[in-house]
């Protein structure tokens, strides 16, 4: 059995991955995205797609030479509830892991200073970085109050949903 999507690169196939993820937390019903040839329709199943619902709304069209899909945010990031932390290790300490698949960075900007360094005090509401993914930045909170004893991830690494980026010793 031939594999038919073998023109798709990893990345492209990351992509599109993100691109379920998305539409599965989204209240869209589906998404049609064209890239170059490749026509793509996705839809979540929670109601009946047509060919007369396809023509209703206009393709994301790019151009072949596109290096990375993007859409717009399904879902306002910023307004999202933080994050609860996982439950504490045996030592004490709490992780604060990845809610999503994409670049990590430690920064707002370039140039600017982290937003957490090593013994640096949280609380549930602080940005201790923001995960990029397709262009789109989602900020991540700690979740938990206590103090970086930590930090498990680099500036503008990639990373996976549910790693553990940072080591929190939680006030007591």
């Amino acid at each position: 059995m031939s594999n038919t999507f073998s023109f798709l690169s990893d990345e492209e196939v990351r992509n599109i991955t993100v691109l379920l993820e998305a539409l599965d937390k989204s209240t869209f019903d589906f998404l049609q995205l064209q890239v170059g040839d490749l026509k793509l329709t996705l839809s979540n199943g929670k109601a009946s797609f047509t060919q007369d619902a396809a023509h209703a709304v206009s393709p994301i069209a790019m151009p072949a030479s596109a290096q990375n899909i993007s859409a717009p945010p399904l879902e306002n990031a910023a307004s999202a509830p933080p994050r609860k932390a996982d439950s504490p290790l045996q030592d004490g300490t709490i992780e604060i892991k990845a809610p999503i698949i994409g670049r990590f960075y430690e920064k707002p900007e370039p140039g600017a200073a982290p937003f957490v360094k090593l013994g640096a005090e949280v609380n549930e509401d602080t940005t201790v970085g923001l995960i990029e993914v397709m262009k789109l930045f989602q900020a991540v909170r700690a979740g938990v109050s206590g103090v970086i004893t930590e930090i498990c991830v680099e500036d503008s690494q990639i990373v996976e949903y549910g790693q553990v980026l940072f080591l929190v010793r939680p006030r007591r």
